[in-house]
């Protein structure tokens, strides 16, 4: 398919300028430190109200979701802990090499992030039968569950998870404050690799979990009131204070909200409530129903709200792959700031 085709409230306050001299081309790079401080999730009203009744009528108001629509796309670290032994599932660690060989989570195979990103053209997702070699030389094939962690933000974790939606392996889930909480509760690691048994991972490919450049540009030059278009990048980045690209700015009509806005506060970093995020979520604009474009500046962060659009139950959303990278560095693309 062509890459350019068809690939599947209210703004934030500006946060405090950040000046970058160069815009970052590299996947791990760009999205994954990128936004370690953030403007806090603003506090606000509950759309929910309990039912009322009076003698001569009763009103009942939409309640927003006490739990998650999708709750077994997070994997507990307790739930985690008392199944490290069953073959049936492959734990994933996707943070850094030597993080990896300093302790991980027994049974856990590791996983280069590199290869997430086309080694040939880097601003999209690896090809299939590169991501269907590298996943299958750790074990992964349609049998397995897998559960995938990072550092604890979840921020690769999301994106190897929706690589592996997108190549047609839906039963995977991610591993809720990973590292971070699984070492905080004093839970078990060890040094040692296990023994892998390749194995072949068979691509079915989902187009309609990821879109293309000319797909955003039709939804951004024609609003649609059923697409919304979610910039998840920091709002230095959204008003084009902080430029990355050729261009600063944002994709016209697109609504901003930063990405680690989904975490909690708190250390070890976990999603927030349904609740919580259902609010989040509805003030900017979205509601489940409509079909959501994510995009950051190369897919990865906009991989992590995707993700908790999933666990609250939206079910058409797309990841912008080549996000800003390739929208801001595109000489004929709109830009609003």
């Amino acid at each position: 398919m062509s890459r350019r085709l068809t690939w599947s409230r209210i703004l934030l306050p500006f946060a405090l300028l950040v000046a970058l001299s160069a815009f970052l081309v590299a996947c791990g790079g760009d999205d994954d430190d990128a936004d370690a401080t953030n403007t806090p999730a603003s506090t606000g009203t509950s759309d929910a109200t309990d039912e009322t009744e009076t003698e001569t009528e009763t009103e009942t108001e939409t309640e927003t979701p006490s739990a998650y629509a999708n709750p077994d796309l997070l994997t507990e670290t307790d739930a985690l802990s008392a199944r490290v032994d069953d073959d049936s599932i492959v734990v994933v660690d996707v943070r850094k090499k030597e993080s990896y060989d300093e302790g991980h989570i027994p049974g856990a195979v590791w996983y280069d992030t590199a290869n997430l990103k086309d080694p040939d053209e880097s601003l999209y997702v690896i090809r299939d039968t590169l991501f269907a070699e590298a996943v299958g030389e750790i074990g992964i094939d349609g049998s397995k569950h897998v559960v995938v962690y990072d550092d604890g933000n979840g921020l690769w974790a999301t994106r190897f998870w929706w690589v592996l939606w997108y190549y047609g392996h839906d039963d995977a889930s991610v591993l809720n404050g990973g590292w971070a909480k699984w070492q905080k509760e004093g839970l078990a690691t060890t040094k040692d690799a296990p023994p892998v048994t390749k194995v072949s991972f068979q691509t079915n490919i989902n187009d309609e979990v990821v879109c293309a450049l000319d797909y955003v540009e039709e939804k951004a030059t024609s609003p649609d009131p059923n697409v919304v278009i979610l910039d998840v990048r920091s709002p230095a980045e959204y008003t084009g204070a902080d430029v990355r690209a050729a261009k600063g700015g944002h994709v016209p009509n697109a609504v901003n909200l930063d990405w680690t806005r989904s975490l909690t506060e708190a250390e070890p970093k976990v999603w927030k409530s349904a609740e919580e995020l259902h609010e989040l979520f509805g003030s900017a604009g979205l509601k489940p129903g409509q079909e959501v474009i994510t995009y950051c500046q190369t897919g990865v962060r906009a991989a992590h709200s995707l993700f908790t659009l999933r666990l609250l139950g939206y079910e058409s959303v797309r990841n912008f792959d080549g996000s800003w990278l390739e929208w801001g560095n595109d000489k004929d693309t709109p830009v609003e700031r």
